[in-house]
């Protein structure tokens, strides 16, 4: 018999079969129930199944779709791992947590849809699910644990719901392509390398969440300016939005950048910003001009953080006209305005 059945207890699956159709009234698949079974390419999980123990369906190689019923109530640690085929799953909203490692290795896996009811995902749930691309996390959802998108190499944006409280080590780890993240208000914690993408990452952190230099790459830009890079792909931050930090926990050049990023994203006066610029004024101009980051030179001497003077010796090295002609005209006003305030002076006494 293809299926070993104990009550209503499938213990063991000892098919050969490209289409399998699982009984009616199983309640319970035990670990390793189908391990190995490369042939299956479909499957159809009755709904009495309430079940599903650990590596389940662990190295099915051939599987390409996976819907779980309605009446499923616990699916275990490594159910479909390394299903190397596997492309589409459906998970029920009578799932509140998913395991640790549960689609570890699917490299091919595209869509899933999760649970509303979701609150937590366990530890390399997605690591090395190289083709996910589009990740919309439920409203329910309050913890991602470690190393969930881990590897996710092609992921390009991941929405988090306002609730989300927990943000664990290297979570993103490797997701090189990652353009942007936007972490809600509510967040309370986020772990080591939780970051560290690899890439490009636009990052908007809440005001009130202080950004740790743990949460990046020990190295992170450190080497900006070192022998003959100078250019924008050394750069893990772009663009970013970071209100709250104690800039001087972070390594010289890694402060030079997060400086850049207020200057880019500049909404107001941050003091814990501004003192540093005004101590490291010529190294944060370097940046931006070796960078082409004009529009934090442009906000610093709209608002006056950076004076006019101390961009003169570096007009040189910008090459872009347009952009050499913007700066000009913002240090001719800013020469204007300081000449009209030395009138009034002047008119004072």
């Amino acid at each position: 018999m293809e299926f070993q059945i104990v009550s209503d207890v499938l213990k063991k699956y000892e098919g050969n079969s490209e289409h399998v159709v699982i009984p009616e009234g199983i309640r319970e698949i035990d670990d390793y129930a189908f391990y190995g079974a490369h042939a299956m390419k479909t499957l159809t999980i009755p709904s009495t199944v309430k079940e599903i123990g650990s590596n389940a369906f662990y190295d099915c190689a051939s599987l390409k779709e996976a819907v779980l019923p309605d009446s499923l109530l616990f699916l275990g640690s490594a159910a479909f791992a390394r299903c190397c085929e596997l492309k589409r799953v459906w998970l029920p909203d009578s799932l509140t947590s998913l395991s640790r490692i549960l689609f570890f290795g699917c490299e091919k896996l595209e869509e899933i849809r999760l649970p509303v009811n979701l609150t937590k995902i366990g530890r390399a749930c997605f690591q090395n699910c190289t083709r996910l691309n589009v990740m919309v996390l439920p409203e329910s959802l309050r913890i991602l644990e470690d190393s969930v998108f881990d590897g996710c190499r092609n992921l390009e944006a991941v929405f988090f719901p306002e609730k989300l409280e927990e943000i664990g080590n290297n979570v993103f780890f490797g997701c090189e392509h990652l353009a942007e993240l936007r972490i809600p208000e509510n967040i309370r914690s986020v772990g080591s390398g939780a970051f560290e993408t690899k890439g490009h990452l636009k990052l908007e952190m809440p005001s009130g969440f202080i950004l740790k230099p743990a949460m990046l790459d020990a190295k992170w830009n450190m080497y900006w300016n070192e022998g003959s890079v100078k250019n924008e792909k050394r750069y893990l931050l772009h663009d970013s939005y970071i209100p709250s930090l104690r800039i001087n926990e972070f390594k010289p050049y890694a402060r030079a950048v997060l400086a850049v990023n207020y200057l880019e994203t500049y909404t107001h006066h941050i003091e814990e910003y501004e003192n540093w610029i005004g101590e490291n004024t010529d190294l944060v101009i370097e940046m931006t001009v070796s960078a082409k980051r004009f529009n934090a030179l442009n906000h610093a001497l709209s608002e006056g953080i950076i004076s006019s003077e101390k961009i003169e010796p570096y007009l040189s090295m910008i090459t872009d006209r347009d952009e050499k002609a913007k700066l000009l005209e913002i240090r001719r006003n800013a020469k204007k305005d300081d000449d009209l305030l030395s009138l009034d002076l002047d008119d004072l006494f």
